[in-house]
């Protein structure tokens, strides 16, 4: 093991597809800079084609791969929390299991930290695609300065989790994720912010996202009203944000998550993004 040793951390349940799974482990497999480890959690049981995929994959690279499975699922936020805990190396670069890695996303995290160590995250741009990923339909961009970033995530989440590459000892040492079923990074970034943690983005494309009406329709809804709510509220009670961000945040929120599926991605591709 050495301070460049990668753990890549992602999480699968029975509803994703086993080609998109397959396409998201290769592009991490075929990094630049390749990781020492693939940490898999099976959220509960899997359908015989994801598992068929991973025994394949494992079969390739019996050192690399370690899967962790769960009895049952029990959404991203618990499948997240025990990935942590079982990732060998201090940096981990979490992964989505139907996402397409840069070719060179690990070498230009690793070489992001090596020259900032005083960065406990770091994350980048999402291109979201239809088809294939040459294919790009809009780019979901956050802010990369470290002090716009704080500032900007009173308002809103402020990095792309599915492209974070963190020290695993800060993600620790701020309580880890929770057992949330959605906005579980929004809700760690918060308190690793008031850990006093180092929040950085690059101002590049690390990973391709598929769009699609499925993407907008997962972010409405009462439930995730509830959860966002009962997050604004957490904010609230922690001193992360003030009351009168609190109101605001919930009340446009709110707004959001009852409108149309069309309009609400159109004001996520038009407004919901980087002002850099």
């Amino acid at each position: 093991m050495t301070e460049e040793s990668i753990s890549v951390l992602m999480s699968v349940y029975r509803g994703e597809k086993a080609d998109h799974v397959n396409a998201a482990i290769e592009s991490i497999v075929e990094q630049s800079v390749s990781p020492d480890e693939i940490v898999v959690v099976k959220d509960g049981p899997l359908t015989a084609d994801l598992d068929r995929i991973l025994l394949e994959w494992r079969s390739e690279h019996p050192s690399l791969f370690k899967f962790v499975e769960l009895e049952k699922n029990q959404g991203l936020g618990v499948a997240l929390r025990e990935g942590i805990q079982q990732c060998s190396y201090d940096l981990i670069a979490r992964m989505d299991s139907d996402d397409i890695a840069h070719p060179d996303r690990l070498k230009t995290q690793l070489d992001f930290l090596k020259t900032n160590p005083e960065a406990d995250v770091v994350g980048g741009y999402v291109a979201e695609f239809e088809g294939s990923v040459s294919n790009v339909k809009r780019v979901r961009t956050v802010p990369s300065d470290p002090h716009k970033l704080a500032k900007w995530a009173r308002f809103r989440c402020p990095m792309n989790h599915p492209t974070v590459m963190y020290r695993r000892e800060a993600v620790l040492d701020s309580g880890n994720y929770r057992g949330l079923r959605s906005m579980q990074d929004y809700d760690l970034w918060g308190r690793m912010l008031l850990c006093e943690k180092v929040l950085c983005n690059i101002p590049e494309v690390l990973v391709y996202a598929r769009a699609g009406e499925d993407l907008y329709r997962r972010r409405g809804g009462l439930e995730y009203v509830q959860i966002e709510y009962q997050l604004q509220r957490d904010f609230l009670d922690w001193g992360f944000v003030s009351i009168p961000v609190f109101a605001a945040n919930v009340a446009s929120r709110t707004a959001v998550r009852f409108m149309p599926n069309q309009i609400r991605e159109w004001i996520y591709s038009k407004f919901l993004r980087s002002d850099e």
